[in-house]
């Protein structure tokens, strides 16, 4: 099955602030609605970022609460944040309140674990948390997997080791009917300034993950990653086709051109310098864009590649239109 997940519009990125939500001016554009109408137009899974800020003034909701709220007005869609940063949180706490919200919402969590990637230094650092080296943060990473796993699995253990420990911890309640909440790792879109943290981190993916998503990138560069996480999944011995892929983009659906020019010209109205949507050819080769045959067709190339799950940014949000032209023209194909 293809999961189609929604990305909450949960940070203001008007007037030029974030490429991902050009069109929200304000943290009051967000209400319930986006949360119940994702739900009720078919999306599979619902995801919440997890910043504190942004390098720059614009507002941002903190991502766990957020994701409760949400977790509050929905009934069956699954629940995540994306890139979990273990940075800010202990893992023996970051494994209980998994659980909490996975036995409040009967099964509904993942866990889409991260260990404070390159970007996020600035806000780690000025609320006051140590960034460290990128080595030391995956082993970090790796470490709290082990630790969460280990608590998950039973109620009493002690856990040792170079950056974390606990002592006779009573871990209760487990996950919901003791199920395996999935764990999720993402490397970032390929570049010079993300070789190293996404050459590191691929082991980790290969060695814990049972998912692995992959920032905004277009189909060429992703089959030569495709092929470079086959090397590193060998190298780990463990089969590629074992982990479920995952991709997050960014979309601007319409139903016809006329639409889509007009969408585009309400963006530039919002959005005046451009920073992030002047070239939309461009733009288009690493996202989505276009009429809902042309982003279905995009779509089936990443599903041949086998991805298994969409993690959207409708850029037209806090208006729900894009979303519903993508449930009645895309997802329900899949039903």
């Amino acid at each position: 099955m293809i999961d189609f997940g929604y990305c909450l519009p949960i940070f203001s990125g008007s007037q030029d602030k974030m490429a991902r939500t050009p069109m929200v001016n304000s943290l009051t554009d967000l209400n319930s609605m986006n949360v119940s109408i994702a739900e009720q137009l078919g999306f599979n899974s619902l995801w919440v970022a997890d910043h504190l800020s942004m390098n720059n003034d614009n507002g941002i909701l903190e991502g766990w609460t957020t994701l409760s709220w949400a977790a509050g007005i929905t009934k069956n869609i699954m629940l995540g944040n994306i890139h979990f940063n273990n940075i800010i949180r202990q893992p023996s706490y970051t494994a209980k309140i998994i659980t909490t919200l996975d036995t409040l919402t009967k099964g509904r969590m993942n866990l889409f674990f991260d260990g404070g990637h390159p970007g996020t230094i600035n806000e780690v650092t000025t609320y006051g948390f140590n960034f460290l080296s990128n080595l030391e943060r995956i082993e970090m990473l790796e470490e709290a997997i082990e630790m969460i796993n280990l608590l998950w699995k039973e109620p009493k253990k002690s856990f040792n080791g170079k950056y974390y420990s606990v002592e006779d911890i009573y871990f209760n309640p487990p996950p919901y009917n003791s199920r395996k909440i999935p764990i999720w790792i993402g490397t970032l879109t390929p570049s010079s300034q993300t070789k190293d943290w996404n050459l590191r981190l691929s082991k980790t993916v290969a060695k814990y993950a049972d998912w692995w998503n992959l920032t905004p990138i277009g189909i060429d560069s992703y089959k030569k990653t495709i092929e470079d996480m086959k090397v590193i999944f060998n190298q780990e011995k463990r089969d590629f086709a074992t982990v479920k892929k995952s991709v997050e983009l960014e979309i601007l659906i319409a139903e016809n051109d006329r639409d889509l020019n007009s969408l585009k010209d309400k963006i530039k109205m919002n959005n005046a310098e451009q920073k992030f949507f002047g070239d939309w050819e461009n733009w288009s080769k690493t996202n989505l864009y276009g009429t809902p045959d042309e982003i279905h067709e995009k779509l089936l190339k990443y599903i041949d590649l086998g991805v298994e799950n969409f993690m959207l940014w409708f850029i037209d949000s806090p208006s729900t239109d894009g979303m519903e032209i993508f449930s009645k023209e895309i997802i329900s194909k899949y039903k």
